[in-house]
């Protein structure tokens, strides 16, 4: 039972199904339609030559007797009248060319005077004639009058009724029967093979289909559903590539994401240690007591500088979370753009000092005022300012430019260390990803500066690129949108 319910939920042996039951349907009512019409008609039609055939039976045996009575007249006495000794011949004669059928003559009186059927109902039978007795008979409403050429003599009358005549309306029947059920079994064979080829035209795209969605299920990310011809399964069929497309790319990104989220594990675990060992050293040292006041103080030194390393980079993962999850607090508002890049330049120049790299700032005389968090912003300079001058060896310069140009503001942060490689320039802005060409400053940074800054930039509605050649220093530009302020407020 399941197995027949499960053929039949095919969506080719439903179309063969549909076809057929249509064309059954159509043939049934038609054929109920011509058998509720067809034998009415041949009925009419049958009446309506019996009629004319009494009318002519009529005409017949009057021009009959004239023409007896004209050949010889001395010899149709009134007692040949009387007997009706021609109403036999003429009788026949109708029954077997005029009605096929039976013809009856009869008086005024009601006697019947004369009565033929046809002569051989057998010859009628082979050509399809048989007697039908659904066809009523004809009575004419005249009597046939027939008068004695002595006109001493009185006319007779009589009354022609025909009856029971030969038709075919029976074979015609059978045959038109026999017609539709032909037609029928042919229309349902022919439906039957027109909805199999139609079903597998259309089943075999969309089984297709479903071979890709299983293949694609067991993981063979690669597959597409072709082309198929058919509209609307090629229509489904480019949507299921869209949804693999996607799925393909989403799950790559997880595979992405997963990568770096176990790289960032790693890189978190790995900054955390140095510190932590070194804060571990420091105290078990001193927990000893075989150091003296100088190099406790020492010891204390550097710890302090230790926990402000692991204060800065769990200030640094928090506000990557914070980014990651949507939720980095912007406060924007109308400023010069001057004044953030001003500060933290003022604020660099004691350590750019201490490093022996010039500071140099170049700024544009009119304000370029813009809508910006005033704190993040600091945050990105300072980020930008802090790494040029790590990076920049004694000696060597950080050049800072704030430049107006097409509806937007220009920051330029360059500096003549030793540059980038060509090859680590995509990565420099990923997360605790930090150059092979950097020296000693390479242990002294988190990786999540760069990081940060291009978030906030993004978040600002802006873009930061990097241009850097080994040997020659690197420049990062950061664009930022500016608005009047009517269309800002």
């Amino acid at each position: 039972m399941s197995r027949l319910r499960a053929f039949l939920n095919r969506l080719d042996v439903r179309l063969v199904l549909t076809l057929s039951s249509v064309a059954a349907v159509s043939l049934l009512v038609s054929g109920i339609a011509l058998f509720q019409i067809l034998p009415n008609y041949f009925v009419g039609q049958a009446e309506q030559r019996l009629s004319n055939a009494g009318q002519a039976t009529g005409l017949f045996l009057q021009n009959q007797a004239e023409s007896i009575a004209a050949q010889r007249p001395q010899f149709l006495t009134l007692r040949e009248l009387r007997e009706g000794r021609f109403l036999p011949g003429v009788a026949q004669f109708a029954a077997d060319n005029f009605v096929l059928g039976t013809v009856e003559f009869y008086n005024l009186d009601g006697s019947l005077a004369a009565r033929a059927v046809p002569s051989d109902p057998a010859a009628l039978a082979r050509q399809g004639l048989h007697v039908d007795p659904d066809v009523g008979s004809f009575r004419s409403r005249n009597p046939v009058t027939i008068a004695n050429p002595t006109l001493a003599a009185p006319s007779f009358r009589y009354v022609i009724v025909v009856s029971q005549p030969y038709t075919s309306r029976a074979t015609t029947l059978n045959s038109v029967r026999a017609a539709l059920l032909g037609a029928g079994v042919l229309a349902l064979l022919v439906s039957g093979l027109v909805g199999t080829l139609v079903g597998r035209r259309l089943t075999r795209p969309i089984d297709r289909v479903r071979r890709v969605s299983a293949r694609l299920t067991a993981g063979e990310l690669d597959q597409r559903v072709p082309p198929s011809g058919v509209r609307e399964v090629d229509e489904l069929g480019q949507q299921f590539n869209v949804m693999a497309d996607r799925l393909s790319e989403s799950l790559h990104l997880l595979e992405a994401d997963r990568d770096r989220l176990r790289e960032f594990v790693a890189d978190v675990s790995h900054e955390l240690r140095t510190p932590i060992a070194a804060l571990r050293t420091f105290t078990e040292l001193q927990r000893e007591g075989t150091v003296d006041e100088a190099t406790r103080h020492e010891f204390l030194d550097r710890s302090r500088e230790q926990i402000s390393r692991l204060e800065w980079l769990s200030t640094n993962l928090l506000d990557l979370s914070r980014i990651d999850a949507g939720i980095f607090p912007l406060d924007m508002r109308w400023g010069d753009l001057r004044d953030p890049l001003g500060s933290v330049a003022e604020a660099q120049a004691e350590a750019a000092e201490e490093r022996g790299v010039s500071l140099a700032t170049a700024v544009p005389a009119k304000p370029l005022m813009a809508r910006f968090d005033h704190e993040r912003m600091v945050q990105l300079f300072s980020n930008l300012i802090g790494n040029a001058l790590k990076f920049t060896p004694r000696g060597g310069q950080v050049q800072v430019n704030l430049s107006d140009g097409d509806r937007q503001a220009t920051v330029e942060v360059a500096d003549t260390g030793p540059g980038i490689r060509a090859d680590e320039l995509p990565r420099i802005f990923e997360r605790f990803y930090r150059g092979t060409n950097v020296g000693e400053a390479r242990a002294s940074g988190s990786g999540l500066g760069l990081a940060i800054s291009r978030s906030i930039v993004e978040m600002h509605g802006g873009s930061i690129e990097v241009a850097s050649r080994e040997g020659q220093g690197s420049t990062f530009r950061v664009h930022l949108p500016l608005q009047d302020r009517s269309q800002g407020q």
